[in-house]
């Protein structure tokens, strides 16, 4: 059994810091140490502690891995235009930062406006169109994940966009998110731009029918006018379900994102 002193657990200060980062209940550990004191190796041997939402996400994920017939379309974009115009908003917007994911959102909501037959999802055996245009952004929590919906981005300013933005990844992070702010649209937006992975393909977060995996911006060989140059680009990939979209329309549906993020923010 676990070696306590009035009820306080017994264990090195590298096997406390190792409860706490795996989320391993220390009742349920014998200490393998010095007068049954709890070692590093002991929290190791026995694993992370999965909390109701790991389970949830291992659950849907495999469901939807599992059930939806997905393929992917990758695209490369010069994002000289996009950093600018996030450059030129931040001096223009105050009270909530914009970010590369607003730009993104917004650019994704204008293309299911312009693409309403990638605004829908499989339902019930058939194909059901959403009637407002609704795009999820993926936020990465300490034990899992949360997708609140913007609702209505594509009537939404950049500035009205920014700050709903803040507000739900602000919500998620503090457990406050309802869930009926995680329901419906058709895409969502899987973003890891602030790390150093280039690209990436995600599952799609069922029923929704797409996501869209987002990797860093940084500079790369880009051909510009017929001639070699170095660009900051950014690499997307569209998880599709292809009960929704065949390869043509969810190509045009990416391509009217990239030509949005290319210029007509």
């Amino acid at each position: 059994m676990t070696n306590t002193r009035a009820n306080r657990i017994i264990a090195t200060p590298r096997a406390r810091r190792a409860l706490r980062l795996q989320g391993v209940d220390p009742r349920t550990l014998s200490g393998s140490g010095p007068g049954g004191r709890i070692v590093e190796a002991d929290v190791a041997r026995a694993g992370p502690a999965l909390s109701p939402m790991r389970r949830a996400i291992a659950r849907r994920t495999a469901e939807s891995f599992a059930t939806v017939p997905h393929f992917y379309l990758r695209a490369e974009l010069d994002a000289t235009a996009l950093l600018a115009r996030r450059q030129e908003l931040l001096e223009q917007i105050t009270g909530a930062r914009v970010t590369v994911t607003d730009l993104l959102v917004q650019a994704v909501a204008r293309a299911l406006r312009d693409c309403p037959f990638a605004n829908c999802i499989w339902q019930n055996e058939t194909i059901v169109k959403l009637p407002t245009n609704d795009v999820g952004v993926v936020v990465g929590l300490d034990d899992g994940l949360l997708i609140p919906i913007i609702r209505n981005a594509d009537n939404l300013d950049v500035a009205a966009l920014t700050k709903q933005r803040a507000e739900l990844v602000a919500a998620a992070r503090a457990g406050r998110l309802p869930g009926e702010a995680t329901a419906g649209g058709a895409t969502s937006i899987s973003n890891l731009g602030t790390s150093r992975v280039d690209e990436f393909q995600a599952v799609i977060a069922a029923p929704q029918s797409s996501m869209l995996a987002v990797g860093r911006i940084a500079e790369r060989p880009f051909v510009v006018a017929g001639q070699l140059a170095v660009r900051p680009t950014l690499r997307l990939c569209l998880s599709v379900d292809h009960r929704v979209l065949d390869g043509g329309p969810a190509a045009e549906f990416l391509g009217r994102i990239v030509e949005t993020l290319e210029g007509n923010l």
